[in-house]
């Protein structure tokens, strides 16, 4: 994945996450924040300081048990006490600091991108546009999560261990002394020992973890296709029981699941290899320093409690440096989610450049001069820039009724552009203002709430009173419904697709805008209720102005004129720029941190 800057130059991935999620610290105000991060910091150098005390307090111990000096015992085991204290007390309020950043961190960063893409048709535009960036739900919901939790939490154990490796490098060397090597003497041995065991350690660890995380990368995958199978079966229900087909699905799940039981095993296979290592090179860890350093402990030349110390610190030494093979999965699963939320914000950003444009390449929305609706010289184009509809004008005068029939696609994508969500085109849209005007597709908007709230939409309830409201459902049919104005439910799954256009009709009639869209909003009903429907439109509201884009299954001859449109044939590119940019973007792109897919792959095939 390759994000791009303004000039359409690539981003590298650090580069293009910090701009993403950057001024959480650094937009103006966030002092808190800034302050609480540098708090972060400063308990990670005190934790490093109590490990550095244990250190030293090993060594104090054991020379005070080798003196067999009770009182000095005593005192240690005092010192012990303040130390558990301290780091109880650290370890508690780092906990703290770091899970209130990473949650405020996600709670803006999750801000930032759905008001970006929820908003001027951003979220259904970015959907008709090829690229990696489905799922949006997904990517909002679990990958920011993922990206601002192990980012605290990879950077503040990276901080850790590199604070770890400074401090303790410096201890193992001075606890070292000389040894003689072929006639060489070699200062600091232990430090040098400590980055071959590390060395070794990881590159073992490494070449039995690879086929692990690919066995893990599996897995999820097919636990996802898993996941898609069953939802697949939830939404088709009806059309499984009407074909019986359960039998066939029943069948599809099962075999889903057993490729979840092939990669398990896999899975399974590759920690057990791993598990073998660890087990070995964890045990050993702590017990080899001791072995390679009791000839100068059996020689007089380090005391009982330099020989623990050393042993601690050598412990401390490999540990920070195994650092990049023990947080690879972490770092791989860290590093695709960011890439997922940087897809997403990038095909926004593409959108709402493309709704941006302006001059003879654009649709030029107008809605500065006198309230009207209508287009002139309108090409409308497909979401990768090839034509759909050639020169198109017409206008709706106030209180007119227009039928627009014809092609299902042109008349779609005519429905969208004088709805304001299809930048894709040029020419010139007279539209009113936004709240003299509305725009009804096939299933109205109907927001969760109460039956009240769906019917008054988009104005506040204050302006209608409930007999206002009990006469307009009554107007349109659904007088049923009339005594449900304050019952809480999903409406849209409650109702009826006629039901719903119905009640679309009735929000009309309260709302009374000046200029009415609808494309497909009666398909549903049968043509007599389609016909009343409108009927009642303009006995209600003889001024405003309506254009029926889509088959109608009414009567034609209610309409004060009809046109038909005829989809351009050929694939003509109207949109040059725009044709290139999905081109591009159907290739494969650089993804960041290619050193992570190299380490993340396993060997073999």
């Amino acid at each position: 994945m390759s994000v791009q800057d303004a000039n359409g130059r690539p981003l590298r991935f650090f580069h293009a996450f910090a701009r993403l999620a950057g001024p959480y610290w650094t937009a103006p105000g966030r002092w808190r924040q800034r302050l609480l991060t540098l708090l972060l910091a400063l308990l990670v150098v005190c934790q490093v300081g109590l490990a550095i005390r244990l250190n030293l307090w090993n060594a104090d111990l054991f020379d005070a048990l080798e003196r067999r000096s009770t009182e000095r015992a005593m005192e240690q085991i005092l010192v012990f006490v303040l130390i558990v204290l301290g780091s109880v007390a650290v370890n508690t309020l780092h906990l703290v600091v770091r899970r209130w950043l990473q949650l405020d961190w996600r709670r803006w960063l999750t801000g930032h991108v759905v008001g970006h893409w929820m908003v001027e048709a951003r979220h259904y535009q970015a959907a008709l546009i090829p690229g990696d960036h489905a799922n949006p739900d997904g990517r909002i919901a679990e990958d920011i999560r993922i990206a601002t939790e192990a980012a605290f939490d990879l950077a503040n154990s990276l901080f850790y261990c590199v604070l770890l490796l400074v401090t303790f490098v410096d201890i193992l060397w001075s606890l070292s002394g000389r040894v003689e090597v072929a006639g060489v003497d070699v200062p600091g041995y232990l430090v040098f020992l400590a980055i071959a065991y590390a060395g070794v350690g990881s590159g073992v660890a490494f070449m039995l973890g690879r086929p692990l995380v690919r066995a893990t990368d599996t897995r999820q995958t097919r636990e996802a296709d898993f996941r898609f199978g069953l939802v697949r079966a939830r939404e088709l229900g009806e059309a499984i029981s009407l074909a019986r087909g359960e039998s066939v699905e029943r069948g599809r799940l099962g075999r889903l699941f057993e490729t979840i039981v092939q990669s398990w095993h896999a899975q399974s296979a590759s920690l057990a290899r791993l598990l073998a290592f660890s087990s070995a090179y964890t045990i050993l860890a702590p017990v080899f320093p001791i072995l390679v350093s009791t000839p100068r402990f059996l020689g007089g030349l380090l005391t009982l409690g330099g020989l623990m110390q050393s042993a601690q610190a050598f412990q401390q030494v490999t540990a920070a440096l195994s650092w990049p093979v023990d947080n690879l999965p972490r770092l791989a699963e860290w590093r695709a989610s960011v890439e997922r939320v940087l897809a997403l914000e990038e095909a926004v950003r593409t959108v709402a450049a493309e709704a941006a444009r302006s001059g003879d390449t654009a649709i030029n929305l107008d809605r500065n001069r006198r309230a009207r609706l209508g287009v002139r010289d309108l090409w409308i184009a497909s979401p990768d820039g090839t034509a759909i509809l050639p020169a198109l004008n017409v206008e709706v005068l106030p209180g007119e009724h227009v039928l627009v029939d014809g092609d299902s696609d042109a008349a779609a994508a005519l429905f969208r552009v004088l709805a304001g969500i299809w930048p894709w085109g040029r020419g010139d849209v007279a539209l009113p203002a936004d709240d003299d005007m509305i725009a009804v597709g096939t299933r109205p908007f109907l927001p969760q709430g109460t039956l009240r709230d769906a019917l008054v939409f988009p104005r506040p309830d204050s302006q209608h009173v409930d007999a206002l409201l009990r006469g307009a459902l009554g107007r349109v049919g659904l007088r049923h419904l009339a005594e449900r104005l304050d019952e809480h439910a999903d409406w849209a799954r409650v109702l009826s697709g006629a039901e719903q256009q119905r009640l679309s009709i009735a929000r009309l009639l309260l709302n009374a805008p000046g200029w009415v869209v609808l494309g497909g909003a009666l398909d549903a009903l049968d043509p007599a209720s389609a016909d009343e429907m409108l009927r009642l439109l303009s006995e209600a509201l003889p001024h405003t102005g309506a254009i029926v884009i889509g088959p109608h299954p009414g009567s034609t001859e209610t309409f004060a004129r009809r046109l038909t449109l005829q989809r351009l044939a050929g694939g003509e590119v109207l949109l040059n720029e725009v044709y290139a940019q999905r081109q591009a973007a159907r290739k494969p792109r650089p993804r960041g941190l290619r050193l992570v897919d190299w380490l993340s792959q396993g060997y073999g095939s």
